[in-house]
């Protein structure tokens, strides 16, 4: 069951030592009548200030505000001057709203082209998704469906001589804004409490910061600058958040860290292992953690690996220069994987599926161009086996014969045929199918996930005697001629519900299930991480919001 409020965030005072209000800079030159100025920064405070360029009016218009992104701070938000622009003052409130809302829009623009349709937001409504850029004081950023947000903190760092505020970098920006694009994508995976699907969740985040980054050809001039060409070499892409990481790194009490300068690395050699085998540590630079910030690294890592291929391929084969390579690496790989996540499981994002999602859409859209490379990739990070690559062929062979003759229109339609066909499919007799996504691409293909549900018994200890709903999922994506074309159905069996009872158990013990009856009906805990199940009565229900709690508790070293 998933748990969708529609709220306002609480306005909250500014605190000492935060940023002062801004103030307009002078006008500078008109920009063409159907295009502002503005200033956004490249990646990340740390890295660098901010750059100016121009951005279609409809964009921010005169509120900083589109049809689907909005600021909604507790500031006074910034104005735009006489001709439109947005100019803010270094340091001042305006800069990161301008940064949040900017970034957020580009972000969803991005994946929205990768994908070749539009992505809906998934909470309540779908209208604009809002953006607080000044939530709290602390060292934090989440995205929320109840509250239909992404929020960001900010904290004075004597350290850095700086007020860290997370609205200003764009990694963190790009990162919470895949956690709301891949709940529109597969909003089941937020009603999951396994492990490795939260994993997976930050692992988005993380890729679509890496892909958000290559956006700009001018701008990848300044990777093969610091690399010389040699994504081997550390580099900005591979960092995510460097202003955040290095008060972080200089506040910790490890002296060996302080030359680092990030809260992730995704230049990595991990390999997989079950999060549970690793229990619930953060591990550290060299050494992968259970804990799911930390587990996400393998399959961030993994990525970017590919994302190197790529970068190869169109130096090699494509004759690129260096900086147009870096972005036909973005462009390759992006819509790789919204394809993959498109056509993974409904209700759970396991790293292998997709891995082998990935080999999937390689050959379906690029030619098989990269399918040896990603498969290496995968296989040496022991994502995948060959058995598995064996097993994906063999189910694809057999995939029931089922066509439509014309594009769904709703919700109920898809739960309809679905149902209908649910003996040819597998499914259990009798389960209530609900459709949480549908999508039409310019392809002409379309896909739908639907989720059903089964209530069980709540085993982990302290939790007994309650209930909670478990899902199972259905993916069904077919051609443009009508045909199916990919099929996944994800049951619930038993060793399905110990996932859950584990991934249960891991939130209590971090302090991440609120009993209602003891605490108001708020999913924020004072010190601003949000939780992600309440108790309510006898029932146990998943909050959905991602699982960022990157505070000064020490738990994690990353969002």
């Amino acid at each position: 069951m998933d748990l969708r409020i529609a709220a306002n965030a609480p306005s909250q005072p500014p605190v000492q030592g935060a940023p002062p209000a801004q103030q307009q800079p002078p006008a500078q030159q008109q920009p063409p009548a159907d295009q502002v100025q503005i200033s956004t920064f490249w990646q990340d405070p740390f890295v660098g200030p901010t750059d100016a360029s121009l951005v279609d009016r409809a964009m921010v218009g005169t509120e900083l505000a589109n049809s689907r992104v909005q600021i909604n701070d507790n500031r006074e938000k910034i104005r735009p001057d006489a001709d439109g622009n947005y100019r803010a003052e270094p340091g001042s409130d305006g800069e990161s709203q301008i940064n949040a809302q900017v970034v957020t829009t580009r972000t969803l623009n991005m994946w929205e082209n990768y994908r070749g349709s539009a992505i809906n937001w998934s909470f309540w409504g779908g209208g604009a998704l809002e953006v607080v850029p000044h939530k709290k004081a602390g060292m934090n950023a989440y995205y929320s469906r109840w509250e239909g947000s992404t929020n960001y903190f900010y904290q004075p760092s004597q350290v850095l001589n700086t007020v860290v505020k997370t609205a200003n970098s764009s990694d963190v920006v790009a990162h919470e804004t895949g956690h709301a694009v891949l709940d529109g994508m597969k909003p089941g995976y937020l009603g999951s409490s396994d492990k490795e699907t939260g994993a997976f969740h930050e692992a988005f985040g993380d890729c679509t910061a890496m892909l958000a980054g290559l956006q700009d050809v001018a701008l990848n001039e300044r990777i093969i600058a610091q690399t010389g060409g040699d994504l081997k070499k550390p580099n900005a892409i591979a960092w995510l958040a460097e202003e955040f990481g290095k008060h972080r790194r200089l506040t910790n009490d490890d002296p060996a860290d302080d030359n680092r300068a990030w809260l992730r690395n995704s230049q990595n050699k991990f390999t997989y292992v079950t999060p549970e085998s690793l229990g619930d540590g953060r591990g550290d630079d060299d050494t992968l953690g259970g804990e799911i910030h930390s587990f996400a690294r393998l399959f961030a890592g993994a990525f970017y690996d590919c994302l190197e291929a790529a970068y190869q391929h169109g130096l090699s084969e494509q004759s690129l220069p260096p900086a147009q390579a870096l972005k036909y690496a973005a462009d390759t790989m992006g819509p790789l994987l919204s394809r993959a996540v498109d056509r993974a499981p409904a209700n759970r994002g396991r790293f292998k599926d997709m891995g082998l999602g990935l080999i999937a859409a390689d050959q379906d859209i690029n030619a098989g161009k990269l399918g040896d490379q990603i498969k290496k990739i995968f296989l040496d990070r022991k994502i995948i086996s060959d058995s598995d690559l064996q097993n994906q062929g063999q189910r694809q062979s057999a995939l029931p014969d089922l066509r439509v003759d014309h594009n769904f229109t709703s919700a109920e339609e898809v739960a309809a045929y679905t149902s209908a066909r649910g003996q040819q499919l597998g499914l259990p007799e009798g389960v209530k199918l609900e459709t949480v996504s549908l999508s039409l691409n310019e392809r002409g293909e379309q896909v739908a996930n639907l989720l059903y549900q089964q209530t069980v018994p709540v085993t982990v200890p302290g939790l007994e005697g309650l209930t909670t709903d478990v899902n199972g999922g259905v993916t069904l994506a077919f051609d443009a001629q009508g045909k199916l074309s990919d099929f996944r159905h994800t049951g619930i069996t038993p060793e399905f519900v110990q996932d859950e009872m584990n991934g249960l158990a891991y939130m209590q013990r971090r302090g991440q299930i609120l009993d209602e009856q003891r605490g108001p009906m708020i999913y924020t805990r004072e010190d601003g991480k949000p939780y992600l199940a309440v108790i309510r009565g006898d029932k146990l229900v998943r909050v959905p919001s991602s699982a960022c709690e990157c505070g000064s508790c020490g738990h994690c070293q990353s969002r």
